[in-house]
Parts: structure tokens; sequence; C-alpha cells
């Protein structure tokens, strides 16, 4: 069985802080959603320490070393991807804000029907009561048009972001947003300063 640092995370790279649950859990959906042979089949390429965290009971309001939560993403990426780890990464995050923020999602509070730029105005909230480090912060650049920025110091994997241009392009569209773009302009694994999406939305 690989170490799960190298099966998972590029170049040594690390993530610092902790993340809570519902993260971790909406990972683990998607693994479920993709079936039980390909779950399992990622979850047997962590190490031993990080199978028994993840077989245990996780808490939806319980802190994790975000790590963890790094070293399954990429190793759901470099098993179920099938040469494709861009629309993984998408669908990962795609499927994250309709299990947290949809019907019964334990977010669905911080969803604004019809009105984008208030839901995306209280992401810095949720980023901050979901990660123990770093910042989130928004600024509205046009009726239908907003900036998104993630500051932090820990190091960057430049994939693990499009998780979240996947979250923001289907949280939008869960508030009514259509034809919904979110690109990544800027990005700390570049040098950034921050990560920053611009979203726009019709």
């Amino acid at each position: 069985m690989p170490d799960s640092s190298s099966a998972s995370t590029p170049s040594g790279t690390r993530a610092t802080g902790k993340v809570k649950g519902t993260l971790l859990l909406a990972r683990l959906k998607y693994l479920e959603a993709q079936g039980p042979e390909r779950a399992g089949r990622v979850v047997r390429h962590l190490s031993k320490a990080d199978q028994e965290a993840l077989r245990g009971i996780v808490l939806q309001s319980g802190w994790y070393p975000a790590d963890l939560l790094l070293r399954l993403e990429m190793t759901a990426a470099a098993i179920l991807s099938n040469g494709d780890r861009i629309r993984l990464f998408l669908d990962m995050g795609r499927f994250s804000a309709a299990t947290n923020l949809g019907p019964a999602g334990v977010q669905r509070a911080f969803v604004r029907e019809g009105d984008p730029q208030r839901f995306l105005a209280d992401v810095p909230r949720m980023y901050s009561s979901q990660h123990s480090s770093g910042r989130r912060v928004h600024e509205a650049t046009g009726e239908r048009a907003a900036l998104v920025r993630t500051f932090g110091d820990e190091e960057i994997v430049a994939e693990d972001c499009l998780t979240t241009v996947g979250w923001l392009q289907h949280a939008i569209e869960l508030c009514g947003g259509r034809g919904v773009s979110v690109v990544e302009t800027r990005c700390r694994s570049r040098k950034a300063e921050c990560c920053e999406f611009r979203c726009e939305w019709q």
C-alpha cells in the first residue's frame, strides 16, 4: 500500500490548519456516489492512520487536519480521474455545493434564492466557520459580478482551487444564477498574494 503523502500530495505540499467535518463528509459522499468498489480503492490507497480516521465517525462540527482532506482529494484524483483531473476536481466542488447547500444541506440557510450576490457576501463568514486558518473576502464588481479572494500562508495545490471553482459555480446556480462563469484569475500556487475567482452570472 503506498504511503499517503506519495499517493496524494505533489512535491511534498502540505495543507496547514484544520477544516470542519462538513468538508470531509462532502468528499466522502462524493466517493460513495462513485460506487462502493471505486470508493474502496481510494480509501485503501491512503495510509492506515487516514483510513482509520475516515472509517470512524466523522462529525459535521468536528475539526480535522486540512492535510487529511488534501490527501483524500489527491488520492481520489489519482485513481478516479481517468486522465481528466480538471473535470474531477470541478465535480468534487459542485458535489460539495449540492451536498451542503442543497435542500437537506447543513448550510442551506446561506442560500439566497434570486440573490447570488448576497450569498457571495456571506462566503467569507462561511469560510471562517470551516477553516481554522486563512480568510476569504468578497468584492461586488457589478450587479451580476463579483470577485472572491482567498488569502493564507499555506502552500497551495493549483488543482485543488478547481474545487472552489466548481463549488462557486453550483452555489451561484442554487441561488438562481444562470449562465454562470467562474474563472480563477490569480493563484497562490503561481506566487500571487491570493487566489482570486471572478464570478459572473445572468
